[in-house]
C-alpha cells in the first residue's frame, strides 16, 4: 500500500529564510526571502499572497526563481492569518494601507534595486492597486488568477444589505468561502488532494472576515477593474479554467482593459485557482521565469 504524501509549511518553506518588515505604521510583520542561486544577481522577485493565504504559499514558484537567479520575498499582508496581532486578523476597512505598507516595504528592502511583481487571486488586486496608484514601481507584473469579480454576481440588494450592516457592526465576521463563492466548505482549489488537505488544517487559515473587511474587499474588486486602463508596466496574466471564482470570460476581459503595450494572457483549461499547486505547475514557472528574465534582454 503506497503511503499518501503529506504538505507541510516546512515542505513549502525549503530553503527560505525568515524576515521581519515595517509597515508605514511601524507594525512589524513576518516574511520568507529565498536567496538567489547567483550571488551576482541583482534583481529581486515580490510575493503577494491571496485571500486567507501566507508567505508559505509561494514555495514552489520561490524556489524555481531562486535557482535562475532572483532573490524571491513572499510577505505576510496584513490583516491576514499571519499578522502577529490577533485584532487585525480578518479585519481591514482600508486597502490603501496595504499600498502603504507596500511603499514601506520597497524602501526597507529594495531601495535603488531593480524588482518585479507576482500577485496571487487578491494578492494581484493589491498588486494592481500599488501599481496603478503609483506606490510600486516593479520592471515587469505577473498576475496569477486575479479574482476582479465572482462568478455569479453579488445582487445589488446584497452589496448594499452587506455595506449597511457593516456600518452598524464592522466587526460582524462571515466565512470568506460564502462571500466569494456562496458556500461554507473549501472549494476545490487544485486537483492535489494532499494539499487540499494542507490548505483545511494550517494554523494561519483565517475562518472569518468581518463585514467591514468584505464590504472594502468587494469595492476593490470593483477598482482593480478599473485601474486595469492605468496599468503600464509589462504584464503576464494566468488564468484557469477551473478556477471556482471566476469565470473565464470575466478573466479575458479584465486582461484585455489592461492597458501596458507589452501583456500576454496565458490560459489553463484544466488547472484550478492554485496555479503553482496544480496540474500545470511546470509549465506555470517555466513560463512566468520566462516572463521576469525577459526584463533584462
Amino acid at each position: 500500500m503506497t503511503e499518501k504524501r503529506q504538505v507541510t509549511s516546512e515542505q513549502l518553506t525549503r530553503g527560505a529564510r525568515h524576515f521581519v518588515w515595517h509597515g508605514h505604521d511601524g507594525a512589524t510583520f513576518p516574511g520568507l526571502v529565498w536567496e538567489a542561486a547567483n550571488a551576482k544577481t541583482k534583481e529581486h522577485v515580490l510575493c503577494l499572497h491571496g485571500l486567507s493565504g501566507a508567505a508559505a504559499d509561494f514555495g514552489p514558484l520561490a524556489r524555481h526563481l531562486s535557482s535562475g537567479g532572483f532573490t524571491v520575498w513572499a510577505i505576510n499582508l496584513r490583516g491576514q492569518g499571519n499578522d502577529p496581532d490577533p485584532r487585525r486578523r480578518g479585519h481591514f476597512l482600508d486597502p490603501q494601507e496595504w499600498r502603504a505598507d507596500l511603499t514601506n516595504f520597497t524602501r526597507e528592502f529594495f531601495t535603488g534595486t531593480p524588482f518585479h511583481l507576482v500577485g496571487e487571486s487578491m494578492g494581484s488586486l493589491v498588486a494592481v492597486d500599488a501599481v496603478a496608484n503609483g506606490a510600486l514601481h516593479p520592471r515587469r507584473l505577473v498576475l496569477s488568477v486575479p479574482v476582479t469579480e465572482t462568478r455569479a454576481p453579488v445582487p445589488c440588494w446584497v452589496v448594499s444589505l452587506l455595506r449597511q450592516a457593516s456600518c452598524l457592526a464592522p466587526r460582524v465576521k462571515l466565512g470568506p468561502m460564502r462571500f466569494v463563492h456562496g458556500k461554507t466548505s473549501i472549494p476545490r482549489l487544485t486537483a492535489d488532494d494532499e494539499y487540499m488537505a494542507y490548505l483545511d488544517n494550517i494554523p494561519h487559515r483565517v475562518r472569518g472576515f468581518t463585514l467591514g473587511f468584505l464590504t472594502r474587499f468587494h469595492h476593490l474588486m470593483q477598482e482593480t477593474r478599473q485601474s486595469a486602463g492605468r496599468l503600464a508596466v509589462p504584464t503576464l496574466m494566468l488564468a484557469a479554467g477551473r478556477d471556482v471564482f471566476i469565470r473565464p470570460d470575466q478573466s479575458r476581459a479584465f486582461f484585455d482593459r489592461i492597458a501596458a503595450p507589452e501583456k500576454e494572457y496565458v490560459f489553463y483549461p484544466d488547472s484550478h485557482h492554485l496555479l503553482w499547486h496544480d496540474i500545470d505547475t511546470d509549465d506555470v514557472l517555466a513560463r512566468i521565469t520566462r516572463w521576469i528574465t525577459e526584463a533584462g534582454t
